[in-house]
């Protein structure tokens, strides 16, 4: 029962793959879910999860963090006394995205995309680390196409979400973003197409099981 993580940059197609992947094994497919898992779990809603999510916090978060620590009164990230700020909201919500990615990886068969998921399961030795990349070129002529939006803005996207992204994964996990070492499989998905792609990864899988029954 495989336990594939998907990591992308964006612009990479790595989120459409990812699931198709998942259709292929006939494995689950993880990835809003999780926020909503999340979300139940904490009692917040899904909206508050999602700003949540992927995301570090900036240093008016980490003053607020600061203030409200010495006086929780202070530095309320709602406006109200008492409650938490946004890192401390973002904290929580990381704990438990890896309680939720580590469940899901217990129970197997299941290809899981994004939320650090790779450096959560580092340790486990039955797991297969994706990812997917392609030029910065590559990525935004994709996004411009897939947003209709201008070269500039989806430029600016692109840049703004890998930055986003690396910093909650440092921030969080102490790790690189852009580490090659994590990754059993980097795949540039400006040459090859979709199914090309997958089938790669497949094979990866099946050279997985042999190296693991051997």
């Amino acid at each position: 029962m495989p336990v594939i993580t998907v990591s992308r940059q964006t612009g990479s197609g790595g989120a459409t793959i990812g699931q198709r992947l998942a259709e292929r094994v006939g494995a689950s497919y993880l990835n809003t879910q999780i926020i909503r898992e999340v979300a139940q779990r904490l009692g917040i809603s899904e909206a508050t999860a999602a700003s949540h999510d992927e995301r570090g916090a900036g240093f008016s978060e980490r003053l607020a963090r600061a203030l409200w620590l010495s006086d929780p009164s202070l530095g309320a990230v709602s406006g109200q006394p008492g409650a938490l700020p946004f890192e401390a909201t973002t904290e929580a919500f990381v704990a438990m995205t890896r309680q939720v990615v580590q469940e899901a990886a217990r129970l197997g068969n299941v290809v899981i995309f994004g939320h650090g998921a790779q450096f959560i399961l580092a340790k486990q030795p039955d797991v297969l680390h994706i990812r997917f990349i392609a030029p910065l070129p590559t990525r935004v002529e994709r996004v411009m196409r897939r947003a209709a939006i201008s070269q500039a803005e989806a430029k600016q996207r692109v840049r703004a979400e890998d930055q986003r992204r690396a910093a909650y994964i440092s921030q969080y996990y102490h790790a690189d973003w852009h580490a090659s070492e994590a990754f059993h499989m980097i795949v540039n998905t400006a040459l090859w197409d979709e199914e090309a792609c997958i089938r790669l990864v497949l094979a990866a899988v099946e050279e997985r099981k042999r190296h693991q029954l051997a």
